[in-house]
């Protein structure tokens, strides 16, 4: 469920939670306990009142470093 989350906020833009319920199909009760879990450790930032997500940056920039890497894998 992680890498489906860390895919939908690639982009490193805000999201709200509605929006990743809706295109990952995953229980809004589960994405948030998967969501709170990445923010608490750093993965992600989390704006609870407006109920909205994004990556943080530091793992933005290390998707960007490994996707070549994966691709040269396949």
């Amino acid at each position: 469920m992680v890498n489906i989350i860390f895919d939908l906020l690639e982009d490193g833009k805000w999201h709200s939670l509605t929006e990743m319920t809706d295109k990952s199909g995953v229980h809004e009760f589960k994405l948030e306990i998967v969501t709170n879990f990445l923010a608490e450790y750093d993965f992600i930032e989390l704006d609870k009142t407006k109920r909205k997500a994004k990556l943080a940056m530091s793992v933005v920039d290390f998707l960007k470093k490994i996707k070549p890497i994966e691709k040269d894998e396949r």
